[in-house]
């Protein structure tokens, strides 16, 4: 990742969408199902409804934990809502569309979470805003939140700005360390003249020991979350320099802000 970038993104808008409590099932729960269509998504089909079908989960189950060295009784695998709703639609509808046709880019911290249905061209096709290129990057991890603007210094023309979405779902856990909380971070990137100037990124280490404010957090969404709660409680001046780190320990990566005079654009 690049230790600097020059000031010619901003952050013009953000906005968050958290789902609590999400459903991590094993092989069993899931053939519990019993074929009920509401069970849908990434179970449906796999149910016992199909009399190979429980053997089909067992074998996904079974690949996984051999190629992660996680123990199969242990792993749990998060299910589709059976609601339909989406985490990065939420965060899109909340931020609301750009001032003209936009790029969008969706980055993922694992796979999509519901395999029947790819997220990507379904939240392109059901904008209500003219998409002019999308890309979609999976299993970036914890530090997607903030590796993104690599990609966006090369990608994004800064005169017309883009969307990303950044949506921290991880597919398989532990059982005793199942997620509490998903969380979806949408962001639109301007030319530098937004409420929060970008000045560097990068990957461990001490970016700027000089930043005022540090915004930090598990997962590929990080500290934007909370920067969203500050700026929302107008705790921010002009000129402070923001740090938000994405991921743990020495596995972070981090984007470096100013905050300007411009009043930012987010949602609660």
């Amino acid at each position: 990742m690049s230790a600097a970038a020059p000031p010619v993104l901003s952050v013009d808008a953000l906005a968050v969408a958290v789902e609590e409590s999400p459903r991590y099932c094993d092989a069993g729960q899931a053939r519990s199902a019993g074929g009920d269509p509401a069970e849908g998504g990434l179970f449906g089909g796999w149910t016992e409804a199909d009399p190979e079908a429980g053997g089909l989960l067992a074998s996904y189950l079974s690949s996984v934990a051999e190629h992660s060295g996680a123990p199969l009784r242990e792993l749990r695998m998060l299910a589709a809502r059976e609601d339909g709703a989406d985490l990065a639609e939420t965060a899109l509808r909340r931020l609301g569309p750009p001032p003209g046709p936009q790029p969008f880019v969706l980055v993922q911290s694992a796979a999509d979470r519901d395999t029947l249905s790819a997220a990507l061209p379904r939240l392109v096709h059901e904008r209500d805003w003219p998409v002019t290129e999308d890309m979609g990057i999976t299993h970036l991890g914890d530090l997607g939140g903030a590796a993104v603007l690599d990609l966006l210094s090369w990608w994004a023309d800064p005169a017309v700005g883009v969307t990303a979405v950044v949506v921290d779902e991880p597919l398989f856990a532990l059982a005793g360390a199942v997620p509490g909380r998903l969380t979806a971070v949408a962001l639109r990137f301007g030319g530098g003249d937004g409420p929060l100037r970008v000045l560097g990124w990068g990957e461990g280490g001490r970016p700027d020991p000089g930043a005022d404010r540090v915004f930090t957090g598990p997962g590929a969404c990080g500290g934007w979350p909370d920067l969203h709660h500050a700026l929302h409680r107008d705790e921010l001046r002009s000129g402070e320099r923001v740090l938000v780190r994405c991921g743990a320990d020495e596995h972070h990566a981090w984007v470096l802000l100013s905050r300007t005079a411009a009043t930012p654009r987010e949602e609660s």
